[in-house]
């Protein structure tokens, strides 16, 4: 979910499914004498509550004689809830992390049993994609099953730039001569915002990382193996910095406005591009559609000709793990195996853009990328996207998020950091240093998991 860290209460699109998802066996004996397993959920619309309570709830429930699934929705004040209640041993039976760097906090703390004898009763690891499943190993042990896979892109609002006949740019000289026009037009090139959101900030570094610095050079530093001050990041920082002095993301106001709102300005044709995640995808329906404009997106554009093009970099936005305190463990197990289930994705993911994107390998498409058909639907635009994203996983065309692959006390640093640059109270040089100082600590303290070889 990143879900702190992308996602506020949006509307999003209800289609109902047709046909029978699951095969269901009679419910037997009382409710009330089945074990409870309990799931927090976060921010979810009551169209999309419904959509999880007919697919996923009832056919559980249905099946089961020993154990009952109740989701309870917290809202966007889940992942300080999780923290809270996990660390006190206490919280829900199934926990859903914000990715990665939130399930390592509590894989320390020993606040999540290893689900390695599930992954082998049900065959988990044939399942997955290895490179993302991969990233909730923590010292030999599987303690998470990615619950979506993410990656950045660059939207931009496809009206905007039909009207004014620029391309969408797919290297940093273009990206430069169309912000520039932007800028003499009085629309913001780039539209993000912090407010109450500061793991944003990091957001961007993480483009400037793997397009301009390149994944190999991320993959190394991930691995101990290159400093985070070397020249390749200190130029990305530098990169970041330069856009924040041109105004590309609209100076002060960034402070004051929300992603999701920035996103909306997009939508209104006020700023012209976005490099977000594939969950801005859930956004549309309270943004495009009502202005009446198109969105599209492009890969990041290559900031350096030593940079690959295009990249794709790999997130796992959420996380699902089991609490070491939960009593219904069989139970939270039987209800992760369900969602693996490759008909309930096929069937969750196009009603809910964004989420439920599960990296298994029988979703996967082979053959040849797909090609864009010229379709600007949502559906079409999400789902080349999902496809792409995921190909690239297997195919070595991908980056590294930093929610996802930087430890914890490293991925904090840099939500508070990279704002001391852009307001010119830390240079790009000082930035990296304590970048790297700070990752060496992780390091040193057993906290930096190694990245798995690429693909």
């Amino acid at each position: 979910m990143d879900g702190q860290d992308k996602r506020g209460t949006t509307r999003r699109r209800f289609v109902a499914a047709g046909g029978t998802l699951l095969a269901v066996a009679p419910r037997a004996g009382r409710a009330q004498a089945r074990r409870r397993v309990v799931w927090w959920y976060e921010a979810a619309t009551p169209a999309d509550q419904r959509t999880l309570d007919r697919l996923l709830v009832q056919p559980f429930n249905q099946s089961q004689r020993d154990y009952e699934l109740v989701m309870e929705y917290r809202g966007n004040a889940l992942p300080n809830q999780l923290l809270v209640a996990v660390s006190a041993g206490e919280g829900p039976d199934i926990v859903l992390t914000s990715g990665p760097a939130w399930t390592q906090r509590f894989v320390a703390g020993n606040r999540l049993v290893a689900l390695d004898r599930w992954a082998d009763q049900f065959g988990w690891r044939d399942k997955f994609v290895p490179v993302m499943l991969n990233t909730a190993v923590f010292g030999g042990k599987l303690y998470a099953l990615p619950k979506s896979y993410e990656t950045q892109v660059l939207f931009y609002n496809r009206t905007l730039f039909e009207q004014r006949q620029w391309r969408a740019p797919r290297t940093g000289a273009e990206l430069e001569a169309v912000a520039a026009a932007m800028i003499a037009a009085n629309i913001t090139p780039i539209a993000g915002g912090s407010s109450g959101q500061r793991f944003v900030n990091r957001q961007y570094l993480g483009v400037v990382f793997n397009t301009q610095a390149g994944p190999e050079n991320v993959y190394r530093a991930l691995r101990g193996e290159m400093p985070w001050n070397a020249p390749p990041f200190v130029d990305s920082v530098a990169t970041l910095k330069s856009w924040w002095d041109k105004g590309w993301f609209g100076g002060q106001r960034y402070f004051s406005t929300t992603n999701q709102q920035a996103f909306s300005l997009m939508a209104a044709g006020r700023a012209g591009m976005a490099m977000q995640g594939s969950w801005a995808f859930q956004w549309v329906p309270d943004s495009f559609a009502r202005t009446g404009q198109q969105l599209d997106w492009v890969p990041l554009p290559r900031l350096a000709d030593s940079a690959p093009y295009p990249v794709f970099p790999l997130g796992i936005g959420a996380n699902l793990a089991i609490n070491a305190a939960s009593r219904a463990q069989e139970g939270a197990a039987l209800v992760l195996d369900r969602i693996t289930d490759e008909a309930f994705i096929r069937a969750i993911s196009p009603l809910w853009e964004g989420e439920w994107n599960l990296p298994l390998r029988a979703l996967i498409p082979s053959g040849p990328a797909p090609e864009d058909n010229g379709s600007r639907s949502i559906d079409a635009m999400a789902a080349r996207l999902r496809a792409e994203t995921a190909r690239a996983a297997t195919t070595g065309a991908y980056g590294y998020t930093p929610w996802t692959f930087w430890p914890t006390r490293t991925d904090e640093f840099m939500k508070a950091s990279m704002e001391e640059v852009w307001l010119g109270r830390m240079t790009p040089r000082q930035f990296c240093d304590q970048l790297d100082a700070t990752f060496r600590q992780d390091m040193s303290e057993g906290l930096a998991n190694m990245p798995p070889p690429r693909a």
